[in-house]
C-alpha cells in the first residue's frame, strides 16, 4: 500500500493545494477589482449625466424667468394650468432654445408676486430634476436617476 493509505502526506499534494488556492485567490481579486470598476464607472456615469442635467435645469429656470418678463411686457402669462406641461407648446420650445436644453418641462407652480417659477420638473433621458422654492424664497434642487424597471401593458 501507498504511502497516503498510512496516512503521511505527500509534499507535491500540499504544494498543488497551494498553487490551487493562489490561483482560486487571484481569480476571485481580479474579479473584485474588475466588478468594483464597473460600479465606479457606473456611477460617474450616472454621475456626470446628473450634473449635466442639473445644468440644464438651472438654464431652463432662468429661460422662464426670461420669458415670462418678456411675455408680461405684452400682457401674458406664462403659466397656463390648463395645459398638462403647465406652458403653452411654443413657449416650451421657446424656453428650452433659449436654455439651449433638449428635455421635458413640467411647470408645476408659480410665483405670480415674483412672476418666476416655484415649481417645475425638468427630464432628460433617464435624469429627473425637480426645482422648488423653499419658504425664505431660497431654491431647492434633487436630482434623480430614473430606472425602469417593469413595463406593462
Amino acid at each position: 500500500m501507498g504511502d497516503r493509505e498510512q496516512g503521511h502526506n505527500d509534499p507535491m499534494d500540499s504544494i498543488d493545494r497551494y498553487h490551487r488556492n493562489r490561483i482560486l485567490g487571484l481569480l476571485f481579486a481580479t474579479f473584485l477589482v474588475a466588478a468594483c470598476a464597473c460600479l465606479l464607472f457606473a456611477w460617474l456615469g450616472i454621475d456626470s449625466g446628473i450634473r449635466g442635467a442639473m445644468r440644464e435645469a438651472k438654464d431652463v429656470r432662468i429661460a422662464m424667468k426670461m420669458t415670462a418678463l418678456q411675455q408680461y411686457g405684452v400682457g401674458k402669462v406664462l403659466y397656463q394650468p390648463s395645459k398638462p406641461s403647465g406652458l403653452e407648446q411654443t413657449t416650451e420650445q421657446q424656453i428650452l432654445k433659449l436654455a439651449e436644453a433638449d428635455g421635458e418641462i413640467v411647470l408645476q407652480a408659480w410665483d405670480m408676486v415674483n412672476n418666476e417659477p416655484a415649481a417645475f420638473s425638468y427630464q432628460k433621458d433617464q435624469y429627473i430634476i425637480l426645482f422648488r422654492q423653499a419658504d425664505d424664497g431660497s431654491p431647492i434642487w434633487d436630482g434623480y436617476y430614473a430606472l425602469k424597471l417593469l413595463e406593462y401593458h
